[in-house]
Parts: C-alpha cells; sequence; structure tokens
C-alpha cells in the first residue's frame, strides 16, 4: 500500500507516488477534481517503484501528465523523478522514461545519489543537481 500524496509548493504542482500502481493512480486520478485539482497539470512527478512499468499505463499517464506530444514540439512540460539504484539494471525501465519523454518530460533517476529540486531555495550541503537521463533509443522486449 502506498500514500499518494499532492502538494502546490511555490507554484510546482508536485505527485508523490510512492509504489503505488496503476490501481491507485486511478483512484487518486478520480478524486483529484474534489480536491481543486485538474489534470493533466502536474510539475514534477515521482514516479511510482522505481520507475516499473508494472506501476503506470498509458492510461494513468495520459491522465496525470498528459497525451503523447508530437515529436517536433520543444519545451519541457513537466518534470519526472526515479528513485532508483545505479547497480539495479532493471530499473528504471526504459519503457517508462520512454513514455515520459513522449509527454513533453524531463526525466531524472537518482542512481544511488541525494538529488534536490529547488525553486528560489538555498543550498543544501550533501543534495545535488542532476542531468535528466538521455532518452533510450530501444526497450526491453520483457
Amino acid at each position: 500500500m502506498s500514500v499518494v500524496q499532492f502538494a502546490n509548493l511555490v507554484g510546482d504542482r508536485i505527485l508523490l507516488t510512492g509504489d503505488v500502481g496503476r490501481g491507485g493512480l486511478t483512484e487518486a486520478a478520480d478524486f483529484a477534481p474534489f480536491v481543486g485539482l485538474n489534470l493533466p497539470g502536474i510539475d514534477k512527478f515521482q514516479v511510482p517503484h522505481h520507475g516499473s512499468r508494472r506501476n503506470v499505463s498509458s492510461e494513468v499517464l495520459d491522465r496525470w501528465l498528459g497525451p503523447k506530444v508530437p515529436e517536433n514540439q520543444e519545451g519541457t512540460k513537466f518534470e519526472a523523478y526515479i528513485s532508483s539504484a545505479k547497480a539495479d539494471e532493471h530499473h528504471p525501465r526504459k519503457a517508462v522514461v520512454r513514455a515520459i519523454y513522449h509527454r513533453g518530460g524531463k526525466v531524472y533517476a537518482t542512481e544511488g545519489t541525494s538529488i534536490r529540486t529547488n525553486r528560489n531555495a538555498p543550498k543544501r550541503e550533501g543534495w545535488n543537481t542532476v542531468k535528466p537521463m538521455e532518452y533510450p533509443s530501444e526497450q526491453e522486449q520483457d
């Protein structure tokens, strides 16, 4: 079981998902309008369960992040963060990273480091900025 949390902090709409699955993300999306959250409309999205493809689907990502954007569209609509270990060759799944990029997002993976995202906040000792992942040219077949 996981708690899905939404916050609007200094103008950023942030969704924290833990290890929630597709059903939980769907249930949270169904509930969103009752708390005044219009979807799609997330600025910072924590990808559930280390970027596992079993925890997201095209339908769920469309609801939270928006549909796929044309390939020639410029600009980033949102940022996605994946907590993953560098030594884990199975996470994040390339299919998930590709799906996020197809919706206009940039993907950042922790890869075993403490990363930070901020808006008008001071630097924190021991926390680092990180470069976005490159778009995977291939994806897993299994």
